[in-house]
């Protein structure tokens, strides 16, 4: 009676479980499909995103953290299509980055920091988050293995393209192409498919660019062209090889080949559906086959100005500030140049605002200098001071010197004013005032011009003082070299001259002797003459290693080097290892050399107060009429993003800049520190 109650029991028991499980079964379903569909690229985006929303609804009703995640990272990567949801996307995922980091999910975690980077890199506002989310995708792609290699190789890929873009909007070119070399390899690595294609068809194109900026002009088209190959090989990829054509045809405008320029934009309008299925392109190829006709000096003015209005409203449309400040200053410049000067001066302004609104610095100082061309007088001027101001404070990439400007010119208009009103009430005094104010004024010109001087002239005494400093250390060591193969040799040649021939005359004469006695003393005496023959044979010897040049062997600049780590390696307490492949340091300048021995005791006296290491490598070669100079160390490490202020390490980096070299630090906490030294020779 017992076991039928219990059988009972057992069944209804696991008929719930069934029908609980069933239920969750077509939880699971509904969710998987809703979230296939957010995928479904021929539904709006609207649509896409309700749908993706309705899955993570659904999701948190399992409460199962996994799925609910799967379900966020869905709708994030949505939200990603359109740049006005950013802000959504980027709440979601950083609200999931605690779970992750906690579950150390590795392959969530890459593709969280992968999408911040993403969404960085596009926004363009953050440049160092971009950076930060993207190295640190890589940093776990090192650390970790994944069954599917193909798919996590070509968004490592991915990541190093996006790195290399950023190095390409801060000019850091060669950087830059390091990465995208890299990037390359890894598509190359895995089968060829659709994805790779796209993936390597992009970083063609990247690399093009990147070549177009360094100004090698034939190596950057050799790239558009195997962009443009793979494109054709990729179904439905027609937005990928519409972006190749147009950075070809500004490639040719760069180099001043209009015709041909003009042949692509013309060729690329042919497609029916151009402006259907990508309206900015459409409105950006109008725009530069226009501004091409104007520079090409093309006499068809009506065409030039229709092709311009009708991009221009194209980009008022669809709100594009970027473009719209662009084409605003390409029309100013026509304007100009046909002497419609109202019109000119409309655009200038327009780009101007524009620009200075989105902080696109470039088209901020195109509108400054043709507004300065435009503008009469001291309005004129006005515009003239502030492109100066902002061009010196791009190039020497320090956005304080703008402000700096900025208030010295806030100031001179201060005291202008000043000296305005006071001419209203005495025409002497302000005569006076003016006069005093433009003394003084220039006074304080001179005087700063010759501080400059001065600071300028000590530079150039110090250069020339650490030449000299250099150069003396090398005859020092020269002579004191010279000085102990000196002696060296005088001491050879005293025992050899010296002390081996009377020894050896000594040895004669006593074999000349008659001496008699009994034979135990004679044994005795030959005994003694045949230890006398091999100390001349030890003298001997010894004088011809005497003799030897073995010192000579290194040059005085390596000495110079050895010698300095030998000595602080024993104040540190560490190992070191000096190793040259083939560099010849007499025929690099003494002024690489001087500022290579600085950047060495700089990185050494580092490594003794903070690294704690136990080892240091310091390594030389060339590679590409490149001086590369390594110096890594096995210690704890820093923080490069946050410990890089430094007095020590901006003098190092500055060092390097003077010959338009590079300097990278990289560096793994409690593993080690390297510092890449790249100068051209």
């Amino acid at each position: 009676m017992h076991k039928r109650y219990l059988y009972l029991f057992l069944w209804l028991l696991s008929f719930g479980l069934n029908a609980q499980n069933s239920v969750f079964q077509k939880q699971l379903d509904s969710i998987h499909k809703l979230r296939k569909l957010s995928r479904d690229y021929e539904l709006g985006l609207e649509t896409r995103i309700n749908y993706a929303k309705q899955a993570v609804d659904l999701s948190k009703k399992t409460d199962m953290d996994s799925i609910v995640l799967n379900s966020d990272m869905d709708l994030a990567w949505v939200y990603l299509h359109d740049v006005k949801y950013f802000d959504k996307s980027k709440k979601i995922l950083h609200r999931s980055l605690k779970p992750v980091y906690k579950s150390k999910d590795s392959l969530s975690i890459i593709y969280i920091n992968y999408l911040l980077g993403y969404i960085h890199s596009i926004a363009g506002e953050k440049k160092d988050s971009a950076y930060y989310y993207c190295y640190k995708a890589l940093g776990y792609y090192k650390n970790a293995s994944f069954s599917r290699l193909d798919k996590h190789t070509l968004r490592q890929a991915s990541l190093l393209r996006m790195i290399a873009r950023l190095q390409m909007d801060e000019k850091d070119y060669l950087s830059s192409q390091t990465k995208l070399i890299q990037a390359i390899n890894l598509i190359l690595s895995v089968p060829e498919s659709d994805h790779s294609r796209e993936d390597l068809s992009d970083t063609y194109n990247a690399m093009g660019l990147n070549l177009k900026n360094l100004k090698e002009y034939d190596k950057s088209l050799d790239y558009f062209q195997k962009s443009l190959e793979l494109s054709n090989k990729i179904s439905n990829k027609f937005q990928n090889k519409l972006f190749v054509e147009i950075n070809k045809a500004e490639l040719y405008k760069v180099q001043g080949k209009y015709k041909e320029v003009i042949e692509i934009y013309n060729k690329l309008l042919k497609e029916p559906e151009l402006f259907n299925k990508d309206p900015a392109s459409y409105g950006a190829i109008l725009c530069n086959m226009a501004y091409t006709m104007y520079l090409d000096k093309d006499s068809n003015i009506a065409k030039i100005d229709s092709l311009f209005n009708e991009s221009h409203a194209i980009f008022e449309d669809l709100q594009l500030s970027y473009e719209l400040s662009a084409s605003s200053n390409d029309m100013s410049e026509f304007y100009y140049a046909i002497n419609d000067k109202e019109k000119a001066l409309f655009y200038a302004e327009k780009a101007y605002n524009i620009g200075k609104d989105i902080r696109k610095y470039e088209e901020e100082l195109r509108a400054l200098k043709q507004l300065s061309r435009l503008k009469e007088g001291d309005e004129g001027k006005e515009y003239l001071y502030k492109y100066i101001a902002l061009n010196d404070s791009l190039i020497a990439n320090e956005r304080n010197n703008r402000n700096k400007f900025a208030r010295i010119q806030f100031e001179t208009d201060q005291y202008i004013k000043e000296t305005e009103r006071l001419s209203t009430q005495n025409i002497l005094i302000s005569i006076i005032g003016a006069s005093l104010l433009l003394s003084l004024g220039l006074l304080y010109f001179i005087r700063l011009q010759k501080v400059k001087n001065q600071k300028l002239l000590l530079e150039k005494e110090q250069e020339q003082a650490n030449q000299e400093i250099y150069s003396l250390m090398l005859r020092q060591q020269g002579k004191l070299e010279e000085a102990r193969m000196q002696e060296r040799h005088r001491i050879a040649e005293d025992l050899h001259d010296g002390i081996l021939s009377q020894l050896l005359g000594t040895r004669m004469n006593m074999g000349f002797l008659d001496l008699k006695g009994n034979d135990d003393a004679l044994a005795d005496y030959y005994q003694y003459l045949e230890e006398i023959q091999k100390i001349e044979k030890e003298i001997r010897a010894l004088s011809h290693e005497l003799k030897g040049d073995d010192l000579l062997a290194k040059t005085n600049f390596e000495t110079l080097m050895d010698q300095y780590l030998k000595t602080q390696s024993q104040i540190g307490g560490f190992k070191y290892e000096l190793v040259n492949r083939g560099v010849l340091f007499h025929n690099i300048k003494d002024v690489i050399k001087v500022n290579i021995y600085r950047i060495l005791q700089e990185s050494v006296q580092n490594i003794i107060k903070h690294a704690k290491a136990k080892h240091v490598w310091v390594n030389f070669y060339l590679e590409t009429k490149n001086l590369n100079f390594i110096v890594e160390d096995d210690g704890v490490g820093f923080d490069v993003k946050t410990d890089k202020k430094g007095i020590g390490l901006k003098n190092m980096k500055s060092r390097v800049e003077k010959f338009n070299g590079s300097l990278t630090i990289e560096s793994v906490p409690n593993k080690k520190t390297t510092i890449h030294i790249i100068i051209p020779v």
